[in-house]
């Protein structure tokens, strides 16, 4: 059975009262275990749940993946962050002594093309709410420029093509490529997200092929003014496929794959140069697998389609025929259709002898948590058979197989 949370009281401190809203959150979200929560956020469940425990203030890199695992809104809460932070500081003056830092689990490895992903993971902190070391500190307050006096070195946020890495550290140079210090957050930015790794390449075009512009270090918060459409990347944390590209103030791109953020529902893609045009239709076609009883064949095809997510509709007890809803079956990324799965359910989804029928959606998706309206559905037959017509869904049942169908898996 799993250990229910310890409750907190948000009338006790500012840490409690984050913490709290931290859980309602996760509550909104369909409240998803942690666990579910870890394979999308790339953090490990204790250090989710740690994070909305009350004991300490998380980091900010660890907040802004749940908050992201969760779809919230990534530049409240950093916002939010930077508040708890200075509360907390106020609280407990700098010159106290160095809190202990609690390591939290680094970002699973990535994977795939090493010039896209930052390669390998750094770890992140999670520390108590007494005061946060100055270098960590300076790096908060630089990305939400924050002029901090008195604190040692410096945290002004330095041109990006004015610093590269040296034997020594960061140097002075001219048309490099190569940052050591965050961009600043635009205040027109439609979303944030945040590197990890060991950095994010930023290019002119979509695709991994283009130059690099520049290098973003970890641990930056990046304010985007939207996304575009291209060259599929698996995504380092979740190993999903994703074609989405966001654009940084500058005009630059980075892949969607390689940092934790995504874009607010309901924001389209904008046009890029060297984009790709979106999924412009999607067809379903069902039949019994060939290989053994029990399950059937999904094969989806479609233009300028490259992921597809599955879902299909029935009830988790077959007792129970009434309490349906969407589950998701997979979701697969290719370079040309068609898009093949079997799907074998592991219980039997209609009693024996029934004639109910299931209907399966195939959605094109852009990337993980982004369907399209790109649907198509058809009723599976308990034979392994289907109809040929298209199944006609209402509004909001269309919406729900269209999320459940590109959830991360």
């Amino acid at each position: 059975m799993a250990r229910h949370e310890r409750p907190v009281d948000p009338t006790a401190g500012p840490l409690s009262s984050f913490a709290h809203e931290l859980r309602k959150l996760r509550v909104e979200a369909g409240n998803p275990t942690y666990r579910r929560l870890a394979e999308v956020a790339g953090y490990s469940a204790s250090t989710l749940s740690a994070a909305a425990s009350g004991v300490r203030q998380p980091s900010l890199d660890v907040l802004l993946a749940y908050v992201g695992a969760c779809a919230g809104d990534t530049a409240e809460w950093r916002r939010r962050w930077l508040e708890l932070d200075e509360e907390l500081r106020s609280i407990t003056p700098l010159a106290a002594p160095p809190a202990t830092v609690v390591a939290g689990d680094p970002p699973a490895p990535t994977t795939g093309e090493p010039t896209d992903a930052g390669e390998a993971a750094g770890p992140t902190h999670d520390r108590p709410a007494s005061p946060p070391r100055h270098r960590k500190l300076r790096r908060r307050l630089a990305l939400a420029a924050v002029a901090v006096a008195g604190l040692a070195g410096t945290a002004a946020v330095v041109p990006m093509t004015q610093l590269r890495w040296g034997p020594e550290g960061a140097t002075a140079a001219t048309g490099t490529t190569t940052t050591t210090a965050c961009p600043a957050t635009t205040t027109d930015a439609a979303f944030t997200a945040v590197t990890y790794g060991s950095g994010v390449h930023v290019r002119s075009e979509p695709r991994r092929d283009q130059d690099i512009r520049y290098t973003i270090p970890p641990g930056c918060v990046l304010g985007l003014t939207g996304y575009c459409l291209g060259e599929r990347i698996n995504d380092s944390t979740s190993q999903t496929p994703d074609i989405r590209w966001f654009t940084l103030a500058d005009g630059g791109l980075i892949a969607s794959g390689v940092v934790h953020g995504n874009p607010p529902p309901g924001l389209e893609p904008s046009r890029c140069r060297g984009d790709r045009p979106g999924p412009a239709a999607i067809a379903l076609a069902i039949a019994p697998d060939v290989t053994g009883p029990g399950g059937w064949r999904l094969s989806a095809t479609g233009t300028h389609v490259e992921i597809v997510g599955f879902a299909a509709y029935y009830a988790d007890d077959p007792a129970l025929p009434t309490e349906r809803r969407w589950h998701q079956i997979g979701m697969t990324g290719l370079a040309a259709p068609p898009f093949d799965l079997v799907w074998k359910p592991d219980h039997p989804l209609v009693q024996p002898g029934s004639t109910a029928e299931i209907p399966v959606a195939a959605v094109a998706c852009l990337g993980g948590g982004a369907p399209t309206d790109v649907i198509d559905v058809r009723v599976a037959r308990p034979d392994g058979s289907s109809t040929a017509e298209a199944l006609p869904l209402p509004a909001d049942q269309k919406l729900a197989a269209r999320r459940t169908a590109c959830v991360y898996p």
